[in-house]
């Protein structure tokens, strides 16, 4: 018996200590920009991952939920300046740079940035 408890022992303390380690998330992939920038096939899949948990009807504005994003994003300049993402409220939020950073889970790739980006750049179009 004594060695059964001493071998759980040694068993336990090897598990514990070799088992809880922390790696590294891998890095997300780069998003490839496209030429055309289209808000429904590459903007509001960015909001239905990351956004939508928090910026629905009735939670926090603005509302980032398909066929309702693009309005509240772009209603009088509030959010986006078409154009001018560096003066942009939703891109200041990307880089948690003159506005609290969005997704609060975390600062997004470079890509997705780049991508949210071109699509101010280019007039925010809803494409």
């Amino acid at each position: 018996m004594k060695k059964l408890v001493q071998y759980l022992m040694v068993l336990t303390l090897g598990l514990m200590a070799t088992s809880c380690y922390y790696d590294e998330l891998p890095p997300e992939p780069v998003i490839q920009i496209p030429e055309v920038v289209s808000y429904s096939k590459d903007i509001q899949p960015l909001w239905d991952q990351s956004c939508i948990a928090c910026h629905k009807a009735g939670a926090t504005a603005p509302n980032l939920t398909t066929g309702n994003s693009y309005a509240a994003l772009t209603a009088n300049s509030k959010y986006v300046v078409a154009g001018n993402a560096a003066n942009s409220l939703l891109h200041k939020a990307l880089i948690g740079q003159g506005a609290p950073l969005m997704p609060t889970a975390g600062i997004w790739s470079d890509s997705k940035i780049a991508l949210v980006d071109k699509w101010i750049n280019d007039g925010a179009l809803n494409n």
